[in-house]
């Protein structure tokens, strides 16, 4: 399996947990240091066409696009706003999800530190660090068990007092991404 220690990964257990909330804080926590790139991926199953819309006549295979605008609501704008040098929206059927990564990473420098939205980006690769958000007594979404067993690290998100682990995720040039030590 392809490893990535540039990349850090948030993925959730289900819709509407913080996800991108959490990304945002992140990219705005780690900016202020080092140029950080913003990925959002959306894997299309054919089961989940009411959250994408059918796409199956109309869709290329995979589509790799920069998002410039930063006054939408889209995801990818918000990180823009919250200090991405650069941000991508990769959109592909599962077993175009790899090859589009790959596209992504060309477009940056080697060294370009990553903070990505999604879940089934890490079923192809491995990530420097893997997060999950999610709520309690919340259902998690089959395709989010396999990724809860692996994460480094499983947020709890609430709705209101923010994101204490954020404190203990960190990126340095030697130990790419991690988990601080509490102590």
């Amino acid at each position: 399996m392809l490893t990535d220690n540039q990349l850090l990964i948030v993925g959730g257990t289900t819709r509407n947990v913080g996800k991108t909330e959490f990304v945002c804080r992140l990219i705005e926590k780690i900016s202020h240091d080092f140029s950080v790139y913003g990925l959002k991926v959306s894997a299309i199953f054919p089961d989940e066409g009411i959250y994408h819309g059918d796409h199956s006549d109309d869709m290329v295979t995979r589509q790799v696009v920069e998002e410039t605008r930063l006054d939408t609501s889209k995801d990818t704008s918000r990180m823009l706003r919250a200090g991405a040098h650069r941000v991508f929206y990769l959109r592909s059927e599962d077993d175009g999800i790899l090859s589009g990564y790959q596209e992504f990473r060309n477009k940056l420098p080697q060294d370009a530190i990553v903070v990505c939205e999604s879940n089934a980006l890490g079923e192809h690769l491995k990530a420097g660090l893997q997060i999950i958000v999610t709520k309690e007594d919340v259902p998690v979404k089959a395709r989010a068990q396999a990724r809860l067993q692996v994460a480094d690290l499983v947020v709890i998100s609430d709705g209101n007092s923010g994101f204490k682990e954020l404190e203990c995720i960190d990126f340095t040039p030697q130990k790419k991404w991690h988990i601080k030590k509490r102590g």
